[in-house]
């Protein structure tokens, strides 16, 4: 049962992945369809084994799971079908115990964790793929310190004893990474889009001005509306710059891969310790 509750839940975060990556939104059927589908199969887990401690942590692991989702969300970090999946997580993931495949704690510490590391090496890679693009807009000093930097993690790599050229190796990187995501950021995660193109959620970078250079619509946390839409469409605005973010679903479904196959690492190497 628990096989099959997790072949379910990969699934469906494998295919809203694909839709995240491709449409830089995840359909509301897809998050239905899972949230619906870990309801069903948790109530069905107490039945065949004749159990309601998988039930009874679900508002526990509701709250944290589904209300730091919807911080982020509010915060404007965060996508509505990222918060929709997470609810449907919170109904599978209900162990306490934190060392569990089944903890929503390990899971939420994974999620922090390694859709941390998703966010900063695809943000790193997607700089690295439009480096041209990027390059434009390097201050004199950014070319000699991206240099150095690379020159230090090989070199601590090669020369310093382990562990101790890890420990420099990542922090070098990290240093590296603050300076280039910060690049990334300000300069390739904003496009010009079609107002005819644009969905619910859509986060607005600036909003054009009516006649007398008043904003049209609010530029907001939780992206437009279907009401901010239509009020671009009948002042009959074309185009709109759009802030985009790299798609965070396949770092949960990374960090949902992990807890599933090995639990909580980090925690699990802390106990070691």
């Amino acid at each position: 049962m628990d096989y099959l509750i997790f072949i379910f839940v990969l699934f469906m975060l494998l295919v809203a992945s694909i839709q995240d990556f491709r449409n830089r939104e995840v359909p509301d059927s897809i998050s239905y369809i899972l949230i619906a589908g870990t309801l069903l199969l948790s109530f069905i887990y107490s039945i065949a084994y004749s159990t309601i401690s998988n039930l009874v942590y679900i508002p526990i692991s509701m709250l944290l799971l589904f209300g730091f989702s919807y911080f982020m969300y509010r915060l404007g970090q965060w996508g509505g079908g990222d918060v929709k999946l997470m609810l449907g997580l919170s109904f599978v993931f209900t162990s306490l115990n934190v060392f569990s495949n089944q903890s929503f704690i390990a899971l939420f510490i994974n999620i922090l964790l390694f859709g941390g590391i998703y966010g900063l090496v695809g943000t790193v890679f997607l700089g690295i793929i439009k480096i041209k693009k990027l390059r434009k807009h390097f201050k004199r000093y950014d070319i000699p310190f991206f240099i150095a930097s690379a020159a230090v993690i090989i070199l601590s790599v090669i020369l310093i004893p382990f562990p101790i050229n890890i420990f420099i190796a990542v922090g070098m990187f990290m240093i590296f990474s603050i300076r280039f995501v910060f690049l990334v950021a300000n300069n390739l995660m904003y496009v010009q889009e079609k107002v005819s193109k644009i969905t619910e959620g859509d986060w607005l970078a600036e909003s054009p001005k009516d006649e007398n250079g008043k904003k049209i619509v609010p530029e907001r946390n939780t992206g437009l509306t279907n009401a901010d839409i239509q009020k671009l469409k009948e002042k009959g605005i074309k185009e709109v710059i759009i802030k985009i973010g790299l798609p965070f679903v396949p770092g949960i479904f990374f960090a949902v891969l992990i807890t599933v196959l090995l639990g909580n690492p980090f925690l699990q190497l802390f106990s070691v310790l």
